[in-house]
């Protein structure tokens, strides 16, 4: 076949590919003259010409890669192809000493992996996986094939068709067997994590509270030493909170402080350059950083516990931490991360649960990294911690509330079009507004005042960071990234550069550390983005007793049975369910009426939802954060769509000696039925309760000053 060339695609990656795969398909176009080539992401094009350039079936992948760059579907989704069926391929041809795409037949060579025949070590998610993915890809490139391109176009690109086979997933067990599999462990998960939402909330701003307190420590000792030009290290402690009640000693460094200090650790060269303060060790050059000293007891002397993040700096585990590693460390590094449920011990790939991906997250400097080991007590750089810290917050407070996507999350942005706030009853009431998946259109987002404040935080700190002017516009990283072709001022960014999803993992898990998490079998659980959504999702559903559809709006999905899987019972709300509904049923329920309900008549009941609220109206305990169809009828207390507040604190109160008068009352007249409904007016009056303890404890603690007390250094053993 020859086709005339007129011109070519606009990427480098053309000129890499040139010569290497079939040329015809480089010049594949779509209806509007678009060179395919030039739609494709440039993460997917690298991983193809690094791994897959010399395989024989180069340009089978390529084709179907093309071919879904023109249905504009998302970079993941075409990589994730590419990534799964490239490697199993490359195992298959192996096994069964095959050397060209000619000798592959799919229905002996794939079924005989797919059975299990060749690598019984693989698992059913991956063999249902690869299955999945290939069929997928070879009729939709077959298909786009015959739609797309004239006959005589066809005969040639014929042979660049993966070859489909002949069966599907029903052909195997497996299927059904990792679909299962993998619905268990997430219900495991989510149960484990689900009691918790509110504790997870209040534990990383009780945490954000105290990593703000040793950032505005740091600052005001830098500033007392360059106000009294105090040498370093200085030595400076102050007090946490009563309910922490431990006192923390630090020194204060800088680059040369700490050379000079430990000149017999130090080459000569280097000792006399932070002497002179000349190259790396000059003042535009230089930087400050503490070293922990020690954590003690004010009102005992129980052992104090000092920051939640050391043990992470004295395993080594944060950022590479596999990098130059000995065999020894690096199992000694994987057994740590395995005891809190990161990675296996058995797995071949090293977990890197900490490593932001971004400069100035998490990331120690390069100094501190290198001559950390030096010191007597634990060194560390503070801003890249608080600013993990104010981010994994803002992030954790919104998926609690709201149970958005993590994609959802990095699309907000410091514009009117994205926050939006509203004067409603005399009160401020506020938004977000972000395109959520399946769509191309934003959609709204309740938030609260709370979630707002947190906001403002992180724009007062991207605004410090940036040297007080306005948040930057950056390009948007994450998937998806065609529906924001221009700069916004996004939220989560930092160094000029726009979040990507494992920056905000990072994030929440190094804010988070050693919360305890397991599932009933003894499985460490750790919080993930999407977990905490099926949590919101179950939560809502099972405990609040909202309407699967109402809950799907509040997720903004169009699918109600993926609500219905995401919220699906746990195994300990069955456990508690199956109790009360015996003792319920034993009190009033006729029992074969109670067999005989049909979940058509279960949706019917969820329809009888038809009275509106409206969104931001006071309500009792807090505020109503939904415009859709009421979820409890009215019934507020303990709804997944109002927000507690403080402020709102006596009407709780109010409600629980009420229910104790009502419950006494019925009690009295007999009505069994209407007792027990007072009896859980009183129980979630109470959750409630705690959970606006929990706001009114993170609120005190974030006003609390600590006062700084500096000592002139003293040389001594941490004792």
């Amino acid at each position: 076949m020859t086709t005339e060339i007129e011109t070519t695609p606009d990427t480098e990656w053309y000129h890499k590919l040139k010569g290497k795969v079939d040329k015809e398909l480089l010049h594949l176009k779509d209806a509007r003259g678009v060179f395919l080539l030039d739609k494709i992401d440039e993460r997917t094009l690298k991983y193809f010409t690094n791994h897959c350039i010399n395989k024989s079936w180069a340009n089978h992948l390529l084709f179907g890669m093309l071919v879904r760059a023109d249905k504009n579907l998302d970079f993941r989704t075409i990589q994730n192809a590419c990534q799964t069926i490239h490697p199993r391929l490359t195992d298959i041809f192996l096994a069964c000493n095959l050397k060209r795409m000619s000798d592959f037949n799919v229905d002996e060579h794939l079924y005989t992996y797919l059975k299990g025949d060749i690598y019984p070590e693989h698992s059913n998610s991956k063999r249902a996986g690869l299955l999945n993915l290939y069929r997928t890809l070879a009729y939709s490139t077959k298909k786009w094939m015959t739609q797309k391109i004239s006959l005589n176009q066809q005969t040639y690109f014929e042979q660049f068709l993966l070859p489909m086979p002949s069966f599907d997933s029903r052909d195997f067990s497996f299927t059904k067997l990792a679909k299962e599999q993998s619905q268990e462990t997430r219900k495991n998960e989510t149960d484990a994590i689900v009691p918790f939402l509110p504790k997870i909330r209040a534990e990383a701003h009780l945490r954000w509270n105290q990593m703000k307190r040793l950032q505005e420590a740091f600052q005001k000792a830098i500033e007392e030493a360059k106000k009294h030009s105090l040498p370093l290290p200085m030595e400076f402690h102050y007090e946490e909170p009563e309910r922490v009640g431990e006192r923390f000693y630090f020194r204060l460094w800088d680059k040369p402080s700490f050379v000079l200090h430990h000149q017999e650790q130090f080459p000569d060269t280097v000792v006399q350059s932070a002497k002179d303060r000349k190259a790396t060790y000059s003042e535009e050059k230089n930087h400050h950083f503490v070293e922990f000293v020690k954590a003690e007891s004010i009102h005992d002397d129980n052992e104090a516990e000092g920051l939640w993040f050391l043990e992470l700096i004295e395993e080594g585990v944060l950022g590479k931490w596999n990098q130059n590693a000995s065999k020894e460390e690096i199992e000694q590094k994987r057994a740590f991360l395995s005891m809190w449920g990161y990675g296996n011990v058995n797995s071949e790939s090293n977990p890197l649960p900490f490593n932001s991906h971004h400069k100035g997250v998490i990331t120690s400097s390069t100094f501190v990294s290198r001559y950390k080991e030096k010191a007597e007590g634990i060194l560390f750089d503070v801003e890249p911690f608080y600013v993990a810290c104010t981010f994994g917050l803002l992030a954790i407070d919104i998926l609690t509330t709201t149970g958005a996507r993590i994609n959802e999350l990095l699309q907000i942005n410091n514009t009117k079009q994205c926050i939006r706030v509203q004067k409603l009853k005399e009160r401020l009431h506020y938004s977000f507004y972000a395109i959520p998946k399946g769509r191309d259109k934003p959609e709204e987002f309740y938030i609260s005042k709370q979630t707002m404040e947190i906001i403002q935080t992180v724009s007062r700190m991207l605004k410090d960071h940036y040297g007080g002017g306005a948040i930057p516009s950056v390009h948007y990283s994450e998937e998806r990234k065609h529906l924001f072709p221009k700069p916004k001022p996004y939220y989560f960014q930092y160094h000029n550069k726009s979040f990507k999803k494992n920056t905000v993992y990072s994030c929440i898990r190094f804010l988070l550390h050693g919360l305890r998490f397991e599932t009933k079998a003894g499985t460490p659980v750790t919080v993930k983005t999407h977990l905490l959504r099926h949590a919101f999702a179950t939560e809502a559903v099972q405990r609040q007793k909202m309407p699967i559809d109402i809950v799907a709006k509040i997720l903004h999905q169009r699918d109600v049975n993926i609500t219905g899987y995401y919220s699906a019972p746990t195994p300990s709300q069955i456990a508690e369910s199956i109790g009360e509904l015996q003792d319920v049923i034993s009190s009033y329920v006729d029992l074969d009426d109670a067999l005989l309900r049909s979940p058509k008549e279960l949706q019917q009941e969820l329809e009888e939802y038809s009275q509106k609220v409206g969104v931001f109206n006071k309500v009792l305990g807090g505020t109503c954060v939904t415009d859709y169809i009421c979820p409890t009828k009215m019934d507020c207390l303990g709804c997944k769509a109002k927000v507690p507040q403080p402020e709102q604190e006596n009407e709780l109160l109010e409600v629980i000696e009420l229910s104790k008068d009502m419950e006494k009352r019925f009690k009295k007249m007999g009505l069994e039925v209407e007792e027990r409904k007072a009896k859980e007016m009183q129980k979630q009056a109470k959750i409630e309760l705690k959970e606006i303890d929990l706001i009114k404890t993170y609120r005190k603690e974030q006003k609390h000053e600590p006062v700084v007390q500096y000592n002139p250094f003293w040389k001594s053993p941490l004792a």
